[in-house]
């Protein structure tokens, strides 16, 4: 089951960041201005970096942690 759950979060990002990249895309297309077509990008980059940090950093901290064979 610990592997549908893994693809279940994989598929999850993977289809968040093929929305973040449409969405941006069709921002800067639809964009007249140079400005807000680069503020754009920064700001979804910038979120996209920090989802990416979030979960890379969950994913060593679930490594070692000591409460992960306790059961509820």
């Amino acid at each position: 089951m610990k592997y549908l759950e893994n693809i279940g979060v994989f598929l999850l990002i993977g289809i968040w960041i093929i929305l973040a990249i449409w969405g941006v895309l069709m921002g800067v297309l639809e964009s007249k201005s140079l400005f807000a077509s680069a503020s754009i990008v920064v700001i979804w980059g910038v979120i996209l970096i920090l989802l990416t940090s979030a979960i890379v950093r969950r994913y060593k901290e679930s490594k070692s942690d000591p409460y992960k064979d306790v059961e509820i």
